[in-house]
C-alpha cells in the first residue's frame, strides 16, 4: 500500500526549509531522512515531549539460533551524542525520553545535565525476557532510559517510581527491536499534554507515533529506512486502539 500524499499541516514546519513528508495526516507527520537532516529544519520548541529509541550499536552479534541477535541496520547506526542531545534539547520544551543501551546511558545523562536539564536514569523492567543463557547468567530482563526535563515540564503523574514493568512487544515481526506501544502511550500520558506535539527521531517501528494518536497527541516522526517507513504509514493509517490504562 503506497502511503498517502503528502502534506504540511498545523504550521509545525513554516518559516524553515524542510523536505516533504512521506506521511502526513490530521495527527502525524513523518519523515523519511536521517535524524541529523531533518532535524535542524525544525523550529525550537516544536515538541512538547520527545520520546525516542536511537540505535544502540551494541546488540549485534552472531547467535546459536535461540534468538536473532543480529539487528541489523536498525541497531548499527552511529550515534553523536552530544550533537543530538543539543538538538533534542533545542525542539523540546518539556521532557526526553531516549532508549539507549547500558554503556551509553552515562553518556546521555551526563550530556543532558551539561545542557542545564534535570535527570533521572530510568529502567524498563521486562516481565518476559528471553530464556538465552539463563543457566549461566542473569536474564536480560532490563533496558535503560536517559530521562531529561526542563523546568516546568509537564508531567501528570505524583511519586512514581522509575522503573516500569511490562513485557516485550511480540507482535511486531518486521522490526527487531520495537518498543512496546503500552508502555509509550504511559510514557506519553506521563509527559506530554493532552493535545501536544510528541517527536520520534528515530521511528523504527512507529509505536511511539501511534501511542502518541491513541492517547490524542500529535506526533512527529523521522526514519530513516524507507521499508519501516511504509510499515508505520500501514500502523498509523489504522483506528485508535485502546490497552487501557494498566497497559
Amino acid at each position: 500500500r503506497r502511503p498517502p500524499a503528502p502534506r504540511h499541516h498545523d504550521g509545525m514546519d513554516e518559516g524553515r526549509p524542510m523536505s516533504a513528508p512521506y506521511y502526513a495526516d490530521d495527527r502525524v507527520t513523518l519523515y523519511h531522512g536521517r535524524c541529523e537532516d531533518v532535524l535542524p529544519s525544525l523550529p525550537d520548541g516544536m515538541a512538547d515531549l520527545v520520546l525516542t529509541d536511537p540505535p544502540y550499536n551494541c546488540v549485534n552479534r552472531s547467535s546459536g539460533g535461540l534468538r536473532n541477535l543480529d539487528k541489523g541496520a536498525a541497531d548499527s547506526e552511529l550515534v553523536s551524542i552530544p550533537d543530538v542531545a543539543r538538538e533534542l534539547d533545542r525542539l523540546a520544551t518539556g521532557s526526553i525520553y531516549v532508549w539507549c543501551g547500558d554503556v551509553q546511558l552515562s553518556d546521555w545523562l551526563t550530556t543532558f545535565k551539561g545542557l542545564g536539564l534535570s535527570v533521572r536514569g530510568c529502567t524498563w523492567h521486562k516481565t518476559n525476557p528471553s530464556p538465552m543463557n539463563g543457566d549461566k547468567v542473569w536474564l536480560s530482563a532490563a533496558e535503560y532510559c536517559a530521562f531529561a526535563r526542563k523546568p516546568k515540564a509537564y508531567f501528570s503523574l505524583s511519586c512514581q517510581h522509575n522503573v516500569w514493568t511490562h513485557k516485550t512487544d511480540q507482535e511486531i515481526d518486521w522490526h527487531p527491536t520495537p518498543q512496546p506501544i503500552g508502555l509509550m502511550r504511559q510514557l506519553v500520558r506521563a509527559s506530554c499534554p493532552p493535545g501536544g506535539v510528541v517527536l520520534d527521531a528515530f521511528a523504527g517501528s512507529g509505536s511511539t507515533l501511534r501511542a502518541a494518536v491513541d492517547e490524542g497527541r500529535r506526533a512527529v516522526g523521522i526514519e530513516m529506512n524507507e521499508a519501516y517507513c511504509e510499515r508505520i504509514a500501514d500502523r498509523l493509517a489504522q483506528g485508535v486502539l485502546d490497552f487501557g490504562e494498566g497497559a
